[in-house]
C-alpha cells in the first residue's frame, strides 16, 4: 500500500539542538521532545515525507502532517467547534467605576472619577437582557457572570440584587469577582459563595507593603489587612493573586512570595502579570516594565510552581454571546473599553441580537491570517485585539518564542526530576 505523503508542520519550533539530538516542540499538538539529528533532518522543512522513511510517531507528535493538511484552517475549525462548544452566555457587570483605591496603572484611570454606580433600573435591564437571549437561543450551559469595578464589592447591593433575581427566576449562573480584596470578610466571602461566586476570585497584589500603598493610594496597613483577608477566604472562595509585575514591582517579587508562602502560608494560586501599557492616554510610562525584566519576575514564580503551555482559544472578548455591561447600561465588547464613547456598542435597554464581530478586530480569523507564519498561533492567537489593535503594542514575536523555549526546557528539567 502506497504510503502518505506528510510534510514539516508550520507550528514547530527548535527549542535545543546538539550535533545529535533536536529538542522539538510544536504549539498545535503540544508535544516535545527529542529527535536523533538523523531523523530530525530527514523532515526539516520538507514536503513530500514517506511516513515509511521516519519514525511513526514524528507524525503522532505532530511534527510531521499530511501534505494535503492546511493547518490554518484546522486552527479555525478548532476554535469554531470550541465556541460552538461554549454554548452560553458570558457577561461582564461593572458594578461600579468608584475605587476605595487609586491605582497609578489603572486602566481605568480617567473613568473611575466619575463615581458612578449601576442603578437596580440598568440591574433589571440586565436580567431581562439574559432573559431574552437565553429564551431566544436556549442556550444548553449555564449563564456565565464576571462583577468588575472600580472595586466590584463597593456596590455589593447591586450584586446581591442581580444574583437573587436570577436564582428567583432559575437562571443557572456561576460567577467569578475581581476585587483589590481589601473588604473581602469572611462574612463576605460565605454570601458571595451562596450568591454564586463559585468561579475565581481575582485580587492583585503589587509588592510589599511600601510599594503596595505607594501604587495604590491606600495605606500600609491595607496591604496587611488584604493578605490576611486572603488568609481568612482561600478555603471558602477559590482566589486567585494577581501579581502585578512593573518596574516600581518588580524587586519586590521574590520577598512578597516568601512572605506569602512562608509566613501567611498562603495556598492561592499566584499569577504573574504584566503591567502593559493599555490605552497609554490613561497609564503613567514609568510603571510599564520591558519584556526580559518581566519574565525574570514570571521564572521566580515558576520555580514554586511550574506550569504547561495550553492551547488558546482566545479571550472572552471572542466568545461569541460575551458582553460588557458599563455602570448605565452601555455595551461593549472588551473590558478595556470602559467609559470611552467610541467603544460603545449599544446599550442594555435596546440591544437584543448578539454583537456581530465578523471582519472585526474581535474576529480570530482575521487575528490568525494577520499572524501569517508565526509558529505560536495556536498558543497566542494574536494575543489580546485591545492592545494588538487600539494600544498598537508590539508583540514582540521573537522574544516570547525564546520565553517559549525557555518553559519548554523547565518541563523537560521537572519532568526529569520526577522520573
Amino acid at each position: 500500500m502506497e504510503q502518505s505523503l506528510y510534510k514539516y508542520s508550520q507550528f514547530n519550533i527548535i527549542v535545543e539542538e546538539t550535533k545529535e539530538k533536536v529538542l522539538l516542540f510544536n504549539t498545535y499538538s503540544l508535544r516535545y521532545r527529542y529527535l536523533n539529528r538523523v531523523d530530525f533532518l530527514d523532515v526539516y522543512g520538507k514536503n513530500n515525507i514517506d511516513l515509511g522513511d521516519v519514525p511513526v510517531s514524528i507524525a503522532e507528535d505532530g511534527f510531521i502532517v499530511p501534505v494535503l493538511l492546511d493547518e490554518i484552517r484546522r486552527l479555525k475549525d478548532d476554535i469554531q467547534a470550541h465556541q460552538e462548544k461554549a454554548d452560553f452566555m458570558f457577561v461582564s457587570i461593572f458594578t461600579t467605576l468608584a475605587c476605595n483605591y487609586s491605582c497609578v496603572y489603572c486602566f481605568e484611570r480617567e473613568q473611575i472619577c466619575q463615581n458612578d454606580f449601576m442603578t437596580t433600573d440598568i440591574a433589571d435591564g440586565i436580567i431581562a437582557f439574559i432573559q431574552r437571549r437565553y429564551a431566544d437561543h436556549e442556550f444548553s450551559k449555564p449563564l456565565k457572570i464576571k462583577w468588575f469595578g472600580g472595586e466590584s464589592l463597593l456596590n455589593m447591593d447591586i450584586i446581591r440584587y442581580i444574583s437573587k433575581k436570577l436564582i428567583s427566576n432559575n437562571i443557572e449562573f456561576s460567577a467569578k469577582l475581581y476585587t483589590n480584596g481589601r473588604l473581602l470578610t469572611k462574612e463576605l466571602a460565605q454570601e458571595l459563595k451562596e450568591l454564586h461566586v463559585t468561579d475565581e476570585v481575582v485580587i492583585p497584589i503589587d509588592g510589599l507593603a511600601d510599594t503596595y500603598s505607594a501604587l495604590k493610594g491606600c495605606k500600609e496597613e491595607d496591604f496587611y489587612k488584604t493578605i490576611q483577608n486572603i488568609k481568612d477566604v482561600e478555603d471558602i472562595l477559590k482566589i486567585i493573586i494577581h501579581f502585578n509585575v512593573s518596574e516600581t514591582t518588580k524587586a519586590d517579587v521574590e520577598p512578597l512570595m516568601e512572605l506569602l508562602r512562608d509566613e501567611y502560608e498562603i495556598k492561592s494560586n499566584i499569577k504573574a502579570v504584566n503591567v502593559a501599557p493599555q490605552n497609554t492616554d490613561k497609564i503613567t510610562d514609568e510603571n510599564s516594565i520591558s519584556f526580559e525584566d518581566f519574565h525574570k519576575a514570571y521564572d521566580i514564580l515558576m520555580q514554586c510552581k511550574a506550569t504547561g503551555i495550553k492551547r488558546t482559544y482566545g479571550c472572552e472578548a471572542r466568545h461569541p454571546e460575551y458582553y460588557v455591561v458599563g455602570t448605565k447600561g452601555e455595551l461593549y465588547i472588551c473590558e478595556h473599553l470602559i467609559g470611552q464613547e467610541q467603544y460603545v456598542v449599544g446599550n442594555i435597554k435596546d440591544q437584543s441580537g448578539k454583537i456581530d464581530r465578523t471582519a472585526t478586530i474581535w474576529d480570530t480569523n482575521r487575528v490568525i491570517d494577520e499572524c501569517g507564519e508565526c509558529p505560536l498561533i495556536p498558543i497566542c492567537l494574536g494575543r489580546c485585539s485591545s492592545q494588538r489593535y487600539i494600544d498598537n503594542i508590539d508583540c514582540e514575536r521573537d522574544k516570547r518564542i525564546e520565553l517559549t523555549k525557555k518553559r519548554i526546557l523547565r518541563l523537560m528539567a521537572d519532568r526529569e526530576k520526577e522520573a
